[in-house]
């Protein structure tokens, strides 16, 4: 490994390796070490997230790992849970070898993101996407705010439509855009299906023989396709409000988003002639290789990594994080929230019983040692769950943090 501790002083003989004891006369190997070991010889690596993606210390620890296993595993690839439209407008750009700014990579990443814990990755990634050593894309078929996708793209697609129906859809789809509704405009379930049915017109103009001919349609084709699973899913959700009863939470929405979001997968990697080396930076909520041990609602979740393990199996490798106590925040937002500390019965506590360091990795082996116990990775709320089944690893900070804002536009819609 790369960065190597001191030697740790001699532990028991006793203690179980399993347990991330040091034989005598080893060399400590840090956390982000043996995580970066875990997944080097993996095609893909899920790095999850707590779901209010507020979390500094996991976006710094994140970011790192994604500049260590990009310059010493050979990932190529990065894709993470943000519209996919932003990305595909910079690919066009590098393949028509337009310029592309920091500023670009850091919109189509999104204002959910943009704080001070990713900015070093910014210039990171758009340095290897220029010189083509690095593709990136985004999952997500939601729009983000103040990007590309909300500002010029329907301006872009529109001009394929003929006759009245491009004034008609155009007129409907920018003010949906910049969300100029009011009492004479209201955004209803009819409105949605309207602008549902530009998409679907507009998928098959694109879609007629020898009209994807070249890159720019076929970014535009793989664009209206997620408008219109996006639009499909608030036509669903609002007619479903409309008739609710009450019972059984409906995750009929987070279901079809994963779905979505792993067909973006499949469409990206498709893209090289050669199997790529993917890191999917996404919630772990998203990102568990299965929802049904858990002994909440989340149990009726269909995850986007469920897809990922049953296509890759153990070439997927999924990570997620926890904290023993700290705060957070919403995503981009200012406002902060406090971690109750962790109980000692929880697998936080657990992990920093007898432990001094400022994390704990428990890696798949100790997951499994565990079996079902009271965490908390996926949104701060205690949940019971036979863990090893929803991750492959954990990494717990003894004290988690809010990320530090910077000043770029957007946050991405959720």
């Amino acid at each position: 490994m790369r960065y190597l501790l001191l030697l740790l002083p001699l532990l028991s003989s006793c203690a179980s390796p399993s347990r991330g004891a040091v034989a005598q006369g080893a060399v400590a190997v840090s956390d982000a070490d043996r995580i970066v070991r875990d997944l080097c010889d993996k095609r893909l690596a899920l790095l999850g997230e707590e779901s209010h993606h507020g979390n500094g210390r996991t976006i710094a620890f994140k970011a790192e790992l994604t500049r260590r296993l990009v310059e010493e595993c050979q990932y190529d690839a990065f894709f993470i849970e943000a519209g996919i439209y932003d990305f595909l407008h910079i690919q066009e750009r590098l393949t028509a070898g337009q310029p592309v700014s920091e500023d670009m990579v850091a919109s189509a990443i999104g204002g959910m993101w943009a704080n001070q814990e990713m900015a070093p990755l910014i210039p990171f990634l758009s340095e290897r996407l220029k010189a083509g050593t690095l593709v990136a894309g985004g999952l997500d078929d939601q729009i983000g705010r103040g990007t590309y996708a909300q500002r010029q793209m329907t301006r872009e697609l529109i001009p394929a439509l003929e006759g009245p129906r491009q004034a008609e859809c155009g007129a409907e789809l920018e003010r949906h855009m910049s969300w100029q509704y009011d009492d004479a405009h209201p955004y209803t379930a009819e409105t949605a299906k309207f602008i549902l049915g530009c998409w679907k017109e507009l998928e098959s103009v694109l879609s007629r023989p020898g009209a994807a001919a070249t890159p720019r349609p076929q970014g535009q084709l793989q664009m209206v396709r997620n408008l219109e699973r996006n639009f499909a899913r608030q036509v669903a959700v609002m007619s479903r409000a409309s008739e609710q009863t009450g019972g059984t939470p409906d995750w009929s929405d987070f279901n079809e988003r994963d779905r979505s979001m792993f067909m973006n997968l499949e469409w990206l990697l498709s893209q090289s002639p050669r199997p790529r080396k993917a890191i999917v930076w996404l919630a772990t909520i998203h990102a568990a290789k299965d929802l049904k041990g858990l002994d909440t609602d989340a149990r009726h979740g269909i995850p986007f990594g469920s897809y990922v393990r049953e296509k890759f199996g153990a070439q997927s490798f999924v990570l997620g994080f926890s904290a023993l106590s700290g705060s957070y925040s919403l995503g981009s937002t200012a406002r902060t929230y406090a971690i109750a500390p962790a109980p000692a019965d929880s697998l936080e506590g657990w992990a920093f019983s007898s432990h001094t360091a400022d994390t704990r990795y428990l890696d798949g082996s100790q997951l499994r040692d565990f079996g079902p116990r009271v965490a908390r990775p996926l949104n701060y709320s205690w949940t019971t769950a036979p863990w090893a089944t929803v991750m492959d690893g954990l990494l717990v900070f003894r004290e988690e943090t809010p990320p530090r804002p910077v000043s770029r536009q957007g946050s991405s819609e959720k």
